[in-house]
């Protein structure tokens, strides 16, 4: 089990829900000199904490900066600081660290600092993982990811993404379906980033294209879950954030048809993820299942015929008489 020390940034993966955190993780915030992150998943992982640590809150460098490239800088070179004087440093984020994170961040400033202090990487509890839990088994058999409203990806290269999940006939999950400069357009500007102005155009062109794409293969029939505040995130927010979450803060689950993906968009939020499935998605008492995928052979009343003539039940013989 990895345990605080100095000189050290660990960036945390924190789930959903402060019931995601990891024992590692845990361990980790017990013992930590200071702790970085969205203030929203500080207050998620506020019980966990040393008391003792220090809090640096992202709210500070976002009103400290002009540009989300400004305000990126300011936070990461905040951990950076403290970690070159010796202290042990937790960054947080929220469902896994390595996707959409500040792992990656990280390893390019222990790198850019030629390893002045080490990087450890503790795993979270990916959205997409989450709300399928919630679903039922919609991942079985693989899937793609794709963040439809990155702002940092040009969005022709997020269309190629698109074609080929398309193409590729497998189940699709969709991140960030609007953009974040609906509601920051003061850490995007124009000059910057002339591509998602203005916010609100951009964010129906990127859904429209997005349907339009997945429409030339994706049947209109297809299973689609959309799922928002997962685990009620919302509700780990002291304040509420324009567009974060569903309007009541809590979980939001919607089994519809894919055709219907342009009625529902004005219902999408930062905190909304979309699982679209494939030719084997099925959906029952209002769950999402690909069934597993070795295709020899399937679970049905049949396998229980002989079951109790093995050694291990053969006290159950009489159950499974009943079920045959």
């Amino acid at each position: 089990m990895e345990k605080a020390a100095k000189s050290k940034v660990y960036t945390i993966g924190i789930g959903n829900s402060k019931s995601h955190l990891t024992l590692e993780a845990r361990e980790i915030l017990a013992e930590i000199d200071v702790v970085a992150g969205h203030f929203g998943f500080i207050e998620m992982a506020r019980e966990f904490i040393n008391p003792g640590a220090k809090i640096i809150d992202d709210r500070e460098a976002r009103n400290r900066s002009d540009s989300f490239v400004f305000y990126q800088q300011k936070r990461v070179a905040a951990v950076v600081t403290e970690a070159i004087k010796g202290q042990s440093v937790a960054v947080l984020s929220g469902g896994d660290s390595g996707i959409w994170g500040m792992a990656a961040v990280f390893l390019e400033a222990q790198k850019e600092h030629k390893n002045s202090f080490d990087l450890i990487v503790i795993p979270g509890v990916p959205s997409m993982v989450s709300i399928a839990a919630r679903l039922g088994a919609p991942l079985q058999n693989g899937f793609t990811l794709i963040s439809v409203g990155d702002e940092d990806t040009p969005f022709d290269i997020i269309e190629q993404r698109l074609k080929g999940a398309a193409i590729g006939g497998g189940v699709i999950v969709l991140y960030k379906l609007i953009l974040e400069n609906l509601a920051y357009p003061e850490f995007y500007p124009a000059d910057m980033y002339p591509g998602l102005y203005p916010p609100d155009v951009k964010t129906k062109y990127r859904l429209q294209r997005t349907y339009e794409i997945l429409a030339e293969h994706v049947p209109l029939d297809r299973p689609m879950a959309i799922v928002t505040d997962v685990h009620d995130q919302t509700s780990n927010y002291s304040s509420s954030i324009a567009l974060l979450g569903s309007d009541s803060g809590n979980e939001s689950i919607t089994i519809t048809k894919f055709g219907n993906f342009l009625e529902k968009a004005p219902e999408f939020r930062f905190f909304t993820t979309i699982i679209i499935g494939d030719a084997n998605t099925q959906v029952y008492n209002n769950r999402m299942v690909n069934p597993q995928s070795n295709y020899k052979w399937k679970y049905d009343t049949e396998m229980l015929t002989g079951i109790g003539a093995i050694p291990y039940l053969k006290d159950q013989n009489t159950f499974f008489d009943k079920k045959i």
